[in-house]
């Protein structure tokens, strides 16, 4: 009997709780240096059942290749690439090899990438700290942050992981401590930057995409957008957030001067602090959003816990790294960025299918990839794709998109419970590719009908 999408939602919203649910311990700086990036932890892995493991009829290269027909059918006829492959993720067998060897431009599906980096490197039970710092003056604030992009403008929201850190919280809180001690005016200072190098890449703008992604740094709220949901970001997040801080100080009764980024007040002491959601939570927002910044800025946080520069070239060899470390081929691999943004990162089918293979056989943090992934007609950018049977709550996958280029990499489970590894995509689609995901999202829709 076919596994219904009402079963696999249930498996998805336990993998979902269960990530929000951790509670990390996080990072608290008593001084305006931030703490070192947290380390992976020793989380265990959430069971997974027989029947998404290890179960299911097989299924034949032969029923795999006639679904993919069409998609190539309309590879040929529109001038542009199709490439993919299909894997057994209880054996390994290989049920599509689609020019997979050759690294194509992956769009957004890049990220899967950056999220096990990032989990290879990183506590995904960490939270990240964002914290007033009063000077030994009593006249100076400091306004400091350990990376929270996603920081809110009103109170902390104890449910959405976006504004889980509320500015108006921090602001009411450090009124408090600074009006017990008898302060009523501070001159705000704050953070400016957190890594080394270039906030947001040049070949972005050069490539008519650089409205798509905001700069990384010490913090910022929704990613540094100008307003919910906008393909503009402020150029300077952290001078925009330190702005609407002083404003919720003056709301909660105090007179806060914007004065200047830069490095904390000697002495400082933290008067208060709000912590982010998790990073997994974080992760998989990210994932569900396809946020380029978070993208990217979890890219820097793992450089840096690994060692590494915390710069662009840092963080796309962290990435390198990370795959070569858990047997992921890497052949033709090429990045710019961690979000998928440039037109020149290069990834083939078998380094994407790779990395979904590690996540699958892992363990502990070394599992939660392919947890966090989206869920067709569900959450994110899939929720309005494949979202009927039997796709619907079956299929889960990061999408990729670029004006040339679609794609989509994640797994399958077929109606007997049988779990793929795929990975597909368009590449080079003069026309405009958002045309020819369909092709794509049949071709997925096929595999979970095999039974």
């Amino acid at each position: 009997m076919h596994r219904t999408s009402m079963g696999a939602i249930v498996s998805a919203s336990a993998a979902l709780v269960a990530t929000a649910a951790l509670v990390g311990s996080g990072c608290s700086p008593q001084a305006a240096t931030p703490a070192d990036a947290p380390t992976a932890s020793t989380l265990e892995a959430a069971p997974v059942s027989g029947d998404a493991k290890g179960a299911g009829n097989p299924v034949s290269a032969a029923d795999v290749e006639a679904l993919w027909a069409p998609v190539a059918a309309a590879a040929a006829q529109g001038g542009y690439t199709a490439w993919g492959t299909v894997v057994d993720a209880q054996t390994g067998e290989v049920l599509l090899d689609a020019d997979a060897s050759t690294a194509h431009t992956p769009a957004s599906t890049t990220k899967t990438l950056t999220a096990f980096t990032a989990l290879a490197n990183l506590d995904p039970t960490a939270t990240l700290t964002t914290s007033a710092l009063l000077g030994a003056d009593n006249q100076t604030l400091y306004l400091d942050s350990e990376g929270d992009l996603l920081l809110g403008i009103g109170t902390s929201d104890e449910v959405e992981v976006s504004g889980r850190a509320g500015l108006q919280t921090l602001a009411n809180d450090a009124a408090a401590a600074l009006k017990q001690r008898g302060i009523t005016s501070v001159t705000l200072n704050w953070r400016g930057t957190l890594f080394d190098g270039a906030s947001h890449l040049a070949s972005w703008d050069a490539q008519e995409v650089g409205s798509y992604e905001g700069h990384v740094g010490p913090m910022a709220i929704d990613a540094g957008r100008t307003y919910e949901g906008a393909n503009a970001f402020y150029s300077d997040a952290p001078g925009r957030v330190a702005e609407v801080f002083s404003q919720a100080l003056g709301a909660a009764g105090i007179t806060a001067t914007l004065g200047e980024a830069g490095d904390g007040p000697a002495g400082a002491a933290t008067i208060a602090s709000v912590s982010s959601a998790t990073m997994g939570e974080q992760l998989r927002w990210m994932l569900a959003h396809s946020d380029n910044t978070l993208a990217d800025q979890y890219c820097r946080f793992a450089a840096r816990a690994a060692g590494a520069p915390s710069t662009y070239e840092g963080a796309t060899e962290t990435v390198r790294k990370a795959l070569t470390q858990a047997g992921v081929p890497t052949d033709g691999l090429t990045l710019e960025d961690c979000s998928g943004l440039s037109s020149n990162d290069k990834i083939s089918a078998n380094t994407l299918v790779g990395v979904l293979k590690a996540s699958y056989a892992g363990s502990g943090t070394g599992a939660d990839t392919m947890r966090l992934l989206p869920w067709a007609g569900l959450v994110g950018t899939l929720s309005q794709r494949m979202t009927e049977a039997p796709a619907a709550g079956n299929v889960q996958a990061k999408t990729g998109s670029l004006q040339e280029v679609t794609s989509l990499s994640g797994s399958v489970l077929t109606k007997s419970g049988r779990v793929l590894l795929v990975s597909i995509g368009n590449d080079h689609v003069t026309e405009g590719a958002y045309a020819t995901r369909g092709y794509l999202d049949a071709f997925e829709e096929g595999l979970a009908g095999l039974d």
